[in-house]
């Protein structure tokens, strides 16, 4: 079962848009990875019934000439009305387990200001700040396993022509520390530290 309902609308002159969506998914048989030990491998099976709703929105502005802004959010509430699976020989019952690598709240706000220089104003100058939230998020059916809410900060600066572009650029800025994906026997791997480089681009 699934069910959509959008709204976007333009406002002050297409200096503003906005967007909002509402959904609901039902889901029989939903496609549910299990560990298999002692050979530590993972089996996909069609089991379970699951339920998904929220809303997503998003918003983009122009304040004045050469500045951007958009922000976008998320909502998503994605539980297991049904689940069986069999841990140790034993069936284990885990409905109301939220589902894995979905996280409840997500979230992004980004400015971008560019800048035409020199005299035939031929050159621009660009500076993005990007910011990224992601909500509580499970990466085993048990749900015994979890990344607590973080963010992460995006950083990005250069000059731009019709045919080169030289950028400067962060990510991960602050260097948070996060799981970026977690196994049912316990490991995790670890999201990328803060990282800077260089990008240059040519285009004919």
């Amino acid at each position: 079962n699934n069910f959509e309902a959008g709204y976007k609308r333009r406002l002050l002159q297409d200096r503003l848009s906005v967007s909002l969506a509402v959904f609901f998914t039902g889901v029989d048989d939903a496609q549910v990875p299990t560990l298999v030990l002692p050979q530590a491998i993972t089996v996909t099976k069609n089991t379970g019934k699951l339920s998904s709703k929220g809303a997503e929105g998003e918003l983009s502005a122009t304040p004045f000439k050469g500045l951007r802004v958009d922000y976008s959010f998320g909502y998503t509430d994605a539980t297991y009305t049904s689940l069986q699976i069999a841990e140790n020989g034993v069936s284990v019952d885990l409905k109301g387990s939220r589902q894995i690598f979905t996280p409840k709240e997500t979230s992004m706000l980004a400015a971008q200001y560019s800048q035409p220089i020199g005299a035939m104003k031929k050159l621009k100058v660009i500076a993005r700040v990007g910011w990224q939230y992601l909500g509580t998020e499970y990466f085993d059916l048990a749900n015994t396993i979890k990344q607590s809410p973080y963010s992460l900060w995006n950083l990005r600066f250069g000059i731009s022509s019709r045919h080169i572009e030289v950028f400067l650029w962060s990510r991960n800025t602050g260097d948070k520390k996060y799981i970026s994906y977690a196994y049912d026997f316990g490991a995790v791997h670890l999201g990328d530290p803060a990282t800077f480089g260089t990008t240059l681009s040519f285009h004919l």
